[in-house]
């Protein structure tokens, strides 16, 4: 997993130039004090009173400081749209993989921490290659950014919606077990299967759900995820397996381990 790193972002760049302001203004202090430079630059300005020197400098003062004031807003707009550039995917205005690895990565933190339930989907649409032989790239990016739409309105604002592949999406379930993540996968399962992706063939998904254990890292929890995302495929695609139901569960999920 790649870092993604600006000059402008970068800490320990940010504090070496804030020490090298600080050193310049010092040296520029002592500098004007040991020479006495105000005194005999008002002395210079009075013997130049036609040339209405306090006005030049009071101007030249006003425009540097609005030209800083602007320069500074327009870095910081710079260094935001840098920052949105490096953790969201293009096509979909998901957060793309990197940035979902480091968000996964501290809610299994917090999890641990605070002994609280977490759960992730894997979810991978079904046979997208041939929809891209069949109708073409563009009308694949169209079925990727419309599934990205259907899924960022069934989850709720508590919950991650990445895309972490080609046809591949990761949703990050907080406060939330294994079942409850299975049913939202099935939820999601079957608005795919229902929705109208402009295309003549129904579009569907497969998902793989786990949820976190006791000390798991968010690489075991990832792996259980994907096995049994590959294990949906197996079964035909357009299935969800997730964690083991419940005996008083039984049949309320379509699949399942």
């Amino acid at each position: 997993m790649s870092n993604f790193k600006h000059k402008y972002l970068d800490i320990r760049r940010f504090l070496s130039e804030l020490l090298l302001a600080a050193v310049l203004l010092v040296a520029v202090f002592l500098l004007a004090a040991e020479l006495d430079i105000t005194k005999r630059l008002h002395a210079w300005s009075q013997g130049h009173e036609a040339w209405e020197l306090d006005e030049l400098v009071f101007s030249v003062l006003v425009v540097g400081l609005l030209y800083l004031g602007i320069f500074a807003y327009r870095r910081i707009a710079e260094i935001r749209s840098l920052v949105e550039e490096a953790s969201t995917d293009v096509l979909t205005g998901l957060l793309n993989r990197r940035r979902a690895m480091e968000l996964l990565m501290h809610e299994v933190r917090r999890a641990h921490r605070y002994r609280r339930d977490l759960s992730i989907i894997l979810c991978d649409i079904d046979h997208f290659k041939e929809i891209n032989d069949a109708f073409g790239h563009p009308t694949g990016d169209q079925v990727l950014r419309l599934f990205a739409t259907l899924a960022a309105g069934r989850i709720r604002g508590i919950d991650l919606l990445a895309r972490t592949g080609g046809e591949e999406f990761m949703i990050i379930a907080t406060e939330t077990s294994g079942k409850g993540a299975a049913d939202l996968a099935e939820r999601l399962r079957v608005a795919v299967e229902s929705a109208s992706f402009g295309i003549d063939r129904t579009v569907t998904a497969s998902f793989g759900v786990s949820q976190l254990r006791p000390g798991e890292s968010f690489a075991a929890l990832m792996q259980r995820a994907d096995e049994r995302l590959y294990r949906a495929k197996r079964r035909g695609r357009n299935h969800v397996c997730g964690p083991p139901a419940r005996a008083k569960d039984a049949g309320s999920v379509r699949s399942r381990l």
